[in-house]
């Protein structure tokens, strides 16, 4: 079986480098990188579609023509508790003892009211090893970190964290196995 996971398609709030909130949607011009997701995804048979509970996920689904899925909040993007909706170089100016802190500790510091990396990574985990026995293969509509997240269910070196990027419209793909986990490709645009 194989997790298939698909970052959700450009939004405003990616172009302007802003933390996105709930209410976050896809761009007028998103479509342009979820047709080239459109045709990587005819490689897969798709028997069953999950989403984050976030619009912007739930969009994307419906543009790529999946209009059953199931919404699950573990494929939610991190929580940037109060960061939600500013930019970011406006949070790194306002916020300095907090950038401090996460360059000193990436994975274990919390946004202020939000969660940690390695809380997005437990998240992630969880709902990987409860559909890794799912026979047949799942498409999840996520996000960039979430999904980033999900590659370290399986390397769990969280050094390299920061090593990866996931673009908009773009794939990663788990094959799984004899409950093995193996990472079939990433960022796949």
């Amino acid at each position: 079986m194989k997790i298939i996971f698909l970052r959700h398609g450009l939004t405003e709030s990616n172009k302007e480098w802003r933390f996105s909130t709930p209410e976050t949607r896809l761009a007028k011009n998103a479509g342009i990188d979820l047709c080239k997701s459109r045709e990587n995804l005819k490689k897969y048979k798709i028997d069953k579609v999950f989403t984050s509970k976030l619009i912007r996920s739930q969009e994307t689904a419906k543009f790529l023509g999946f209009d059953k899925f199931i919404e699950d909040e573990r494929l939610n993007e991190l929580n940037f508790g109060d960061f939600r909706g500013q930019k970011v170089l406006d949070t790194r100016k306002k916020y300095k003892d907090f950038y401090e802190k996460l360059r000193k500790d990436p994975y274990t510091t919390r946004y202020p009211n939000g969660e940690s990396v390695k809380d997005l990574v437990n998240r992630l985990n969880d709902f990987m090893e409860e559909k890794s026995s799912f026979d047949g293969n799942i498409l999840c509509v996520s996000h960039g970190i979430a999904i980033r997240s999900s590659l370290f269910t399986v390397l769990k070196d969280l050094d390299n964290f920061k090593n990866f990027w996931i673009d908009n419209g773009s794939l990663t793909v788990f094959d799984i196995s004899d409950n093995k986990k193996m990472i079939e490709c990433v960022n796949l645009i």
